[in-house]
């Protein structure tokens, strides 16, 4: 079981076994409304614009947790921004996106790096080559848009 929890939410998944959050009914594929950390909020706009457009919604948040929730349907009033991608594209703490990653693959989203690769949590404390979450959207196709990240990378 993964739990989140988020200014007084909690939320958790098993695999097979139910949730207290849901997949959305529904994701932008044409045109994402794209969550970044509010911490790197030039070099994370930059790349989303570059991928999606100049004209693409970004939804700058603080907090892993925050924008992992933000791609599900929450119940009640607690519903965080809604984003239908959530891009990070400087180092990121493990420990901060575990949770959130436990959570999506539960309930069949995923969390990669932007290369495309699983997250190893056993070897370091830190995720250097950025992520991508999504669930209910494309992710190999997400994935192929990305430009290479080092022309762009800053720590």
């Amino acid at each position: 079981m993964s739990i989140i929890g988020v200014k007084a939410l909690e939320a958790w998944a098993m695999v097979h076994g139910g949730s207290n959050v849901s997949v959305r009914k529904s994701y932008n594929k044409k045109n994402p409304k794209v969550i970044i950390s509010r911490s790197h909020t030039g070099t994370g706009k930059a790349f989303a614009q570059k991928v999606f457009g100049n004209d693409s919604d970004i939804i700058e948040a603080g907090g892993a947790g925050y924008k992992v929730l933000s791609l599900l349907d929450i119940p009640d009033d607690k519903q965080p921004d809604h984003a239908d991608v959530y891009l990070h594209v400087t180092d990121i703490k493990k420990w901060d996106i575990c949770a959130g990653n436990a959570l999506l693959e539960a309930l069949g989203g995923q969390i990669t790096t932007l290369k495309g690769n699983t997250i190893n949590y056993s070897n370091t404390e830190l995720s250097e080559d950025g992520l991508l979450a999504s669930i209910g959207m494309p992710h190999k196709e997400l994935l192929d848009k990305l430009p290479d990240l080092k022309s762009m990378k800053t720590r």
